[in-house]
């Protein structure tokens, strides 16, 4: 089972991907900020990050150059989800973007795509 993490200030928006994404059959972990999201993504090592931009206490393009700045997470496929605009720098770090708001469609077919076919977890 793919583990994904998703990373949004919005608890309604974390609730209803996290419902969504269980019925899909993806093993979720969440996070509310950058800093938790940090935590989370070291701890549980998930396949896939479904990242915000705009959040407190640290906001998802930190998160984001954190990620590519750790060596063992630079290969990890992370989704920018945002309403607003990416720098460059997070443009080329991310593996994908979608604009706030996006279809449920747009978002399941974006994972699927970023997700290798057969990959064993260790």
């Amino acid at each position: 089972m793919k583990r994904l993490l998703i990373v949004d200030d919005e608890l309604a928006i974390v609730e209803a991907l996290e419902d969504i994404l269980s019925l899909e059959g993806y093993d979720i972990v969440t996070a509310y900020n950058g800093d938790e999201g940090l935590q989370r993504l070291l701890a549980s090592k998930p396949d896939l990050v479904l990242l915000d931009l705009m959040m407190p206490v640290m906001d998802g393009g930190e998160l984001l150059r954190r990620i590519r700045a750790h060596p063992d997470l630079q290969d990890l496929p992370v989704v920018v989800m945002s309403a607003g605009r990416l720098t460059d720098e997070e443009r080329r770090a991310s593996s994908h973007f979608l604009a706030k708001p996006f279809e449920l469609d747009d978002l399941l077919g974006t994972i699927a795509k970023q997700l290798p076919a057969e990959e064993a977890r260790a």
